[in-house]
This record gives C-alpha cells, structure tokens and sequence, in this order.
C-alpha cells in the first residue's frame, strides 16, 4: 500500500444519500474511493432505502471495507429511520435512565447495521451540548456508557461509536476579532486582532475542564471506538489555533495522559473560519489545503469532510517529504483505522491483514478497550514502536499519471478485494430493516424519553365559562410541521371548548390583541427555536390574571429565564415539539381528559377560574 493510498484510508468524505442531490456527484465519489481510496463516508442526509442503495455501491467501488458514518443523536439522521425525544430527557427518569439509554442504543444500532452503517457519531458526552444526556458530567458518562452498552448488544460484532464532541462547550464563548478573548496572564502575547477571525473558545482552564466537562470523555476511553474533536480555542494552549490543529496535543492529552487507544477523529475542516484562519497566517489562498497536515500533526487519526480530499492529500504527501509529518506517525494511524475495520467486519480480517502486516489476528472479546489497543508495543499505539511492525506490503500508488498503464482490474487490491462475502446484499438489508421499524420496543422508548422531557406544570381542569383560548405561537412562521388538526396541543385543548388563536411573528398585532382582549383567559403554548418577541412576553406580563398555564417547547434557555421573571406562571417546558412530547404536555395539564373525551367536558372537574 504506497504511502498516497495509506493517507487516503485517514480521509472521510459527507455523502447525500439523496438520489436527486448527488452530493458530491457519483462519479467523483466513484474516483474518491475506487482511485484515490478514501477510508470512509459520513452519511449526512436522504431516506433509509436511499442509504441502502449508496451504501452497497460504495462499498462495491471499494477496494478495502468502507467506514460509513451516520450521526444519530435522536436516532439515526436519516428519513424513514426510527425518530427519538430530545436525550436530554434521559437524565430526568431517575432509576430508569440508564435502562431507556440502553434500549435507545439497541434501537439505534441494530437499525444502523441493517442499512450498512457501521459507525455512529454518537452519544453525546459533552455536558450542555446541543443534544447533551445530561447536564451534570458524571449523569452524562453513565447515559454514554449505557447507549454503547446498547448499542454492542444489539450488533454482536461491534459498532464504532463515537465520544463527541471534545472539548465540549462548558464555558463557551463566542468572540468577534477585537474582542476580549484572552486571559489576563496571557496578555503579553496577545496576537493582533486582525490575525483571529471568529472561532468558538473555551473560557474555563484545562484544570477546570479535567475536573468538570471532560470526565465523560475520560470515562469512555475503554468503551468507545473513537472521539470526535470539535474545533475550538482553548486560550491557555494558544490563542489562535483549535485544540485540532496544535501540534502534539492531541497526542500527549488523549493518548499519553488518557491512554486512549481508539480512532481520534477530526471534525470537519471545511469551516469557513478555519480557512480564514489559514489564508491569514499563511498570507496565500492554497494554505486552507494544510489544515490536514495540521490536524495529523496534531494526533488526528481520520478527518471529517477535508476542504478537497485531493488536494489535501498532495498536502500531506508534500509536508512528508519535507519533513514535518512523520511516516511511522501516519503508519499507526493506519494501524489503528484498518484495526477498527478489522474488528467490524471479521470476514475481513484475514484480506485487511496481508495488506497490512501491523495487523494481528485478535480476538477482540478478549482485550481491554475498544480495539484492544492498551499495549504500549502495540503499533496501534501512537508511543513508539519498531518500524518493521509497521511495514506495509507496497501494492502500487492509486493515483497514477497514467491511468492506462496499471488497469484498475488487474492491481493487486483490485485481485485481492474481489470477493465481497461478508457485504449483505441490499435486498436483505431492506427486509432486516422493515421488520426492525414495527418492533414494539421503539414505541415504549420513545413515550419514556418524551415524558423525561417535560417539566413543571401544574393540573388544570376545564373552563368554568366559555371564551377560552388557547393561544399558539410558532417560530419559524406558521406552516411548520408540530402543529396540525390532529396534534394534541391543539385537539386536546379544542376539546374542552378552548378555541385556538394560532400565531407568529408575522401576524398582525392589532388582530391578536383584539382576539386575546375579549377572552376571559387562555393558556399559552409556544413553539420556539428564537426567543419571544418583547411585545408577547409584556403581553403576557400585564394579562397575568387571564394566564392559565405558559407552556414553552424546544427553547430551555427561554423557559429558564420565565421561570425566574415570571414566578407567577404556571409554567411548562417540554424540550421536544412532536406529538409525542405534546401528549405529555397535555397530561400533564389536563390529568383526567385525553383526546376521545371531548364529549364528556361538562363532568363536573376543578375548573380553571378568571382570577
């Protein structure tokens, strides 16, 4: 394997599974894997039964077995894929969480294997993230643990599951050029603002980050197959770069400190300010090609969506020559990503190991960590080992000048890699799949994440005289999918004989006044991604009396701060917006109405009173 073809194996490329997208073009990414021979692909949107077509193809221009990536933070980002709650709701179900974590995981993992996808960018083990387990970092480390642990029992061979996103965002900071960013002991050498463009930052110490927001990530070293590293400055370590892009720190934290044997993967570098960043350091247009050269500088083992796959590999082929990048270095990451292929696919194993010697034959249930990289002579190991370890057999450079002279057919990877035995056939896969997504365990999850997902409230009854409203703000404009006729933010109330007034930020103010002035009350349910407008949120404040119940879903931050401005509410929040999460809303106010019991409204119930 010539030394082109073994920095392609580090190079991961996004993928629409759309078949009206093309992204990139099929014949590019044809020549992407069956010429250049690129590790892997991220599946990054498009329908279940479009992955399974892409998938088999992919894999059939392949000369060594493709890592295929999906995110799957509510499940796997892909239509027709089993939909889950926010997670976050989780660390809310007390004793349960770690059971519903693992069934996720089960769900998750086994409907991943049945499309072809064999590595997941999942769980979350950053506290607070985007689509965080938990807010506490040890309640995060145990929902992590328990997601894998589904996840391995679903897919006995194993699934490559992902820490993400290192170093998280506890303290974040976003920063405009000239603004404070640096702290007071690193003054003195404080860059120009002119040479930093926006980049996220970290304001906590690494002390701080050891002992807070990075112990998930220091949990999962022996249970997860790679960590994801997002690219954010930490100040202490420099003021300019990313943690992805310092040379060494990669390596020195998570591997010499952390003893992390896996996959550390790079997020993507084809972000707008990184190649700001490079085209102002570098002072020439071509620089934003080196940031992979950086990122394996760095102790990167695969990087996500390089700017030009190509062009970046020349990058790093060039920095090799000149000296900067180690071979052995890129050799044991080699180890490492065809190790991690070696454990997913074991039919594989012995083809992976005549093109790779470093390998060994390792029965993986058997070895600590993922990979069962804890060795430190392993070559796997990025600590120093002898070079005739990590000596490959040289098959021929992939990228050859003159195409003609060496037919694809007739290499020795094209002969070796004919036989496609351990690849299931997408017609199987289809039929695995469709059973999967009608098993009745998904539906049981689903109810106790939704349900982990609300909180506050207090019991209504029904209105004691008629007029009531139930007011529905939804951001984006109307036209949104969370409420339809049937939605039980809108039936359950309607049933009651609350009339809905349904809004956004684009309706008339003199037409919602008049609406909202003549009834005796209402509740409020708002639908939020932006804050409220002020104009509601006085509204809101000077009709209190008239205020049911304020119901807020998606935006936590929001609510968060009703709850500390609006004492007097009787506030809800649910951090999910389907109906799922509406149910439980609903529940939660109405106890003893459902739906079917319109008919019944005039029972005599504790009422809801004009105060």
């Amino acid at each position: 394997m010539s030394l082109a073809r073994q920095v392609a194996q580090l190079l991961v490329v996004p993928v629409s599974a759309r078949l009206g997208s093309q992204s990139p073009p099929r014949e590019i990414l044809k020549r992407l894997i069956q010429e250049v021979g690129i590790g892997g692909i991220w599946l990054t949107d498009g329908h279940v039964a479009e992955a399974l077509l892409l998938i088999e193809e992919a894999q059939s221009w392949a000369a060594l077995p493709l890592l295929v990536a999906a995110e799957a933070g509510r499940g796997l980002a892909l239509q027709g894929a089993t939909s889950f709650p926010h997670p976050l709701g989780l660390s809310r179900l007390g004793s349960e969480a770690e059971r519903w974590a693992e069934q996720w995981g089960r769900i998750t993992a086994r409907e991943a294997a049945a499309i072809g996808i064999n590595w997941l960018l999942n769980p979350v083990a950053e506290p607070l993230g985007e689509l965080a387990l938990a807010e506490d970092p040890l309640s995060a480390l145990q929902l992590a643990r328990a997601f894998v642990r589904g996840c391995e029992q679903a897919v006995p061979e194993g699934i490559l599951t992902t820490a993400s996103s290192f170093p998280g965002k506890g303290g974040f900071k976003s920063v405009q050029a000239g603004a404070e960013r640096v702290p007071a002991a690193l003054a003195g050498r404080r860059p120009k603002a002119a040479d930093i463009p926006w980049c996220p930052r970290l304001s906590l110490t690494p002390a701080q980050l050891q002992e807070g927001p990075w112990l998930p990530f220091r949990g999962l070293v022996e249970q997860v197959g790679a960590i994801l590293v997002s690219h954010v400055v930490l100040p202490e370590w420099d003021e300019r770069w990313p943690v992805t892009l310092l040379p060494g720190r990669l390596t020195q934290l998570l591997r010499q400190e952390w003893g992390f044997g896996g996959l550390i993967v790079v997020d993507s570098l084809d972000q707008g300010f990184l190649a700001e960043l490079a085209v102002r350091v570098s002072g020439t247009e071509s620089f934003p090609n080196s940031l992979a050269v950086r990122a394996f500088q760095a102790g990167a083992d695969l990087i996500l969506t390089p700017p030009d796959p190509t062009a970046s590999l020349a990058a790093v082929l060039e920095a090799v020559q000149q000296g900067s990048l180690s071979t052995d270095q890129l050799a044991q990451s080699v180890t490492r990503v065809l190790r991690a292929k070696q454990r997913l696919l074991p039919a594989a194993s012995a083809l992976l190991q005549q093109v790779w010697p470093a390998l060994a034959e390792t029965d993986f249930s058997t070895v600590g960590g993922w990979m069962g990289a804890r060795d430190p002579t392993d070559p796997a190991l990025n600590r120093g080992s002898p070079a005739e370890q990590l000596k490959p057999l040289l098959l021929g450079d992939p990228i050859s000048k003159d195409k003609d002279s060496v037919p694809r057919t007739r290499t020795a990877l094209g002969k070796l890699f004919n036989r496609r035995s351990h690849l299931t056939s997408a017609l199987h896969r289809a039929a695995q799949l469709g059973s999967l997504l009608a098993e009745k365990d998904i539906a049981p999850c689903q109810a106790a994440m939704a349900r982990g997902g609300v909180e506050g409230g207090r019991p209504l009854g029904p209105p004691a005289e008629p007029g009531w409203l139930n007011w529905i703000w939804q951001d984006p404009p109307l036209g949104a999918a969370d409420v339809q006729l049937q939605s039980p933010a809108l039936h359950v109330p309607a049933a009651l004989g609350m009339l809905p007034v349904l809004s956004d930020a684009l309706t008339p103010l003199p037409w919602l006044e008049a609406a909202l002035n003549n009834a005796p009350g209402f509740i409020f349910q708002g639908f939020l991604r932006d804050p409220l407008p002020n104009y509601v949120l006085d509204w809101l404040q000077q009709h209190r009396e008239r205020v049911a119940a304020v119901v807020i879903y998606g935006n936590l931050s929001l609510y968060r701060r009703l709850q500390a401005h609006f004492p007097w509410a009787n506030a809800i929040h649910s951090l999910n917006r389907d109906p799922w999460a509406q149910a439980e809303v609903m529940g939660r106010l109405f106890p003893n109405r459902s739906p079917s019991e319109g008919s019944k409204s005039h029972v005599a119930q504790p009422t809801i009173k004009k105060k």
